[in-house]
């Protein structure tokens, strides 16, 4: 009892350090938008209206995610996933898909690198 006692004590002052999410914060969202967002990217090129559609929803689930990421105090994985979104919104003005196919896998690769950065650090 008294063990819970001080660590309950103590939960504002660990969550503030070393790439814990702030509490309140709904971390766990922006983590969802993010896997999300990798399931979209890891699927085959599209053709070119598809792709264009799914760049957006690809685009609207990362920008979800950026303010709860900035919320939580997590400003670094903030700016991994807002560079994400913005190769994802890319994909909308392709004008072949060949352009789809490698705007996707650039937008893959930055979610990947987002997601590899929240697995190392944490929320930073």
């Amino acid at each position: 009892m008294r063990r819970g006692l001080i660590l309950l004590a103590l939960a504002p002052l660990l969550m503030g350090q070393g790439g814990l999410p702030r509490p309140r914060c709904d971390f766990g969202a922006g983590v969802e938008a993010l896997r999300d967002a990798a399931r979209l990217a890891a699927l085959p090129p599209p053709g070119l209206l598809e792709g264009r559609a799914r760049g957006e929803e690809m685009s609207t689930r990362l920008r979800a995610a950026i303010p709860v990421f900035i919320g939580c105090g997590c400003a670094t994985l903030a700016g991994h996933t807002a560079e994400a979104a913005g190769l994802a919104a890319n994909m909308t003005g392709a004008t072949a898909a060949a352009q789809i196919s490698s705007m996707q896998e650039q937008a893959r690769m930055r979610i990947s690198m987002a997601q590899g950065h929240m697995d190392r650090q944490g929320c930073r």
